[in-house]
């Protein structure tokens, strides 16, 4: 039995949230008001991906009516065929609703006594549900993913839907995989450091998943699923774990310390990120689980291998400000960047400290730490003359910070979110931090710059999306994961265990 068509009206938030809204609704009737029109115009010159998706469904529209536009017989819409058998109409309602208001005395009640100014955009979109609503006998229902709209069209009786076309349902924030093994097969894993189940049931695991090997007894050991009920071992963390001379010992950075992951979850966070074989990773953790040190610990340590494909790290965030807005920033773009960069470079601090114990692989000396009153030189900072002005030659009047060399040799740069379609990055790595506040198009649009011979890492917190529209269910970085896993290429980590400190633990648990 076929499903009675509806009208689903569309928010204004809808389209520039997805600007292929318009073609998911099936068989069903989709119902623009005009009001959202001027909106999307409005819209249509604003920076970034709200100003280029209101641009996107312009055209969308623009071709569909030109293409399959016609005139429904009424006065009040203008109709075009969708190609999965629906229709999009543009509904030109003012002058009509108010008409149509002075002859409904309840529903003119019912309007005034809830939205009382209707010069209000949005309360213009409510009244162009409720006069569909009142003259069709087909079940109208608003779409929008503005909490505040919803709740003023539940007072008004409307049925109201968020846009789920979106959403994702994913099993990446459950319990992490473990597989319970007999004595024989423990024996064997741990002499070959493979292992192949032939009880393992099908489509239960998926290629390059992240397990706990257990027995009885207590022994547990991270392993990764190669797929063909093949279990691998994780090689940095057996050598770790050996008494065999000359295994590596974590991971040493030139110039820098030596880091060591402090639990299993960074030990496979560490293995997916250092496997040349795996080109995208994406990493879940809440503060304080090591997430952003470990990337870059494992990214540093393969830029700067002289061994290695990876010619320079990139880093990059979206930029969504929580508070009040500081308005528009002066200086070069890195210095633009700065305040939104700044605690990444919090992790090069500690990984190129001096400190009397670290072992650290012979080098140029480090820098002297910054004396007393020395000003704090800028997080991009350059040589300057004398005068204070910039030069190649000049020397460096402000205390260096011992990172500093990375971002002179060009071997780290900041890479501006706004600026990177049509770039094409190969050979690199890179971290796109706080990934839970990038929209599905926008994840889309980072993973495909990335070029032959490089490596990106999405990492970010499911439990703290600062951009509006945007839940743990509907973000870039859930889609990202669940519409990639399960390739040769790609890999996930859940780290749950924080490290920072007792207190941060606490906080994060409980606040």
């Amino acid at each position: 039995m076929s499903t009675p068509k509806r009208i689903y009206v569309l928010d204004t938030n809808v389209l520039l949230h997805d600007p292929q809204s318009i073609f998911k609704f099936d068989e069903h009737i989709v119902a623009l008001p005009v009001e959202v029109l001027s909106e999307l115009d409005h819209k249509k010159s604003a920076p970034g991906a709200v100003g280029a998706n209101a641009r996107q469904i312009n055209r969308e529209l623009r071709n569909l009516f030109d293409r399959h536009g016609d005139a429904t017989g009424r006065p009040d819409t203008l109709a075009a065929a969708l190609p999965k058998g629906g229709q999009v109409k543009i509904v030109i309602n003012q002058q009509l609703i108010n008409r149509h208001l002075d002859g409904d005395a309840h529903l003119r009640g019912q309007l005034h006594a809830t939205l009382v100014n209707l010069d209000q955009p949005d309360h213009r979109i409510l009244a162009a549900t409720l006069y569909l609503s009142a003259t069709h006998a087909t079940p109208v229902v608003l779409v929008t993913k503005d909490a505040c709209m919803a709740l003023k069209a539940k007072a008004l009786g409307l049925d109201v839907e968020d846009y789920r076309n979106d959403r994702v349902e994913s099993d990446a924030t459950a319990a992490d995989t473990t597989v319970t093994l007999s004595a024989a097969a423990h024996e064997n894993f741990a002499a070959t450091g493979q292992l192949t189940l032939d009880r393992l049931a099908k489509n239960t695991l998926y290629t390059n998943e992240y397990v706990l090997l257990r027995t009885r007894d207590g022994w547990q050991e991270p392993a990764r699923y190669t797929g063909g009920k093949t279990f691998q071992a994780l090689p940095l963390y057996r050598e770790f774990h050996s008494t065999e001379p000359n295994t590596r010992k974590g991971i040493q950075l030139p110039r820098g310390i030596r880091v060591v992951p402090k639990n299993h979850e960074q030990w496979i966070l560490m293995d997916a990120l250092l496997d040349p074989g795996i080109r995208l990773v994406t990493c879940f953790g809440r503060a304080g689980t090591g997430k952003t040190f470990i990337s870059i610990a494992a990214a540093l340590a393969q830029v700067l291998s002289e061994h290695t494909q990876y010619k320079k790290l990139y880093i990059s965030r979206p930029v969504v400000q929580i508070g009040k807005d500081l308005g528009a920033l002066p200086g070069t773009k890195e210095e633009k960047l700065s305040p939104y960069i700044q605690p990444y470079f919090d992790n090069p601090e500690v990984l190129f400290a001096p400190s009397p114990h670290d072992t650290r692989i012979p080098g140029p000396p480090l820098p002297s730490p910054r004396k007393k009153n020395t000003p704090k030189t800028r997080i991009f900072g350059h040589a300057t003359n004398d005068s204070g002005g910039l030069g190649l030659h000049g020397s460096y009047t402000t205390a260096r910070r011992p990172y500093q060399w990375l971002l002179d040799s060009g071997l780290i740069e900041i890479e501006a979110m706004t600026f990177i379609r049509g770039r094409s990055i190969g050979n690199a790595f890179m971290i796109v931090d706080e990934a839970q506040n990038m929209t599905p198009h926008e994840a889309k649009t980072v993973i495909t710059r990335m070029a032959e011979g490089s490596k990106l890492i999405l990492i970010g917190d499911l439990d703290q999306v600062d951009t509006p529209y945007l839940d743990n269910k509907s973000n870039g970085l859930i889609h990202a994961h669940e519409r990639l896993k399960g390739h040769a290429i790609t890999a996930h980590v859940h780290l749950r265990q924080g490290v920072r400190s007792p207190l941060s633990e606490l906080a994060a648990q409980c606040l």
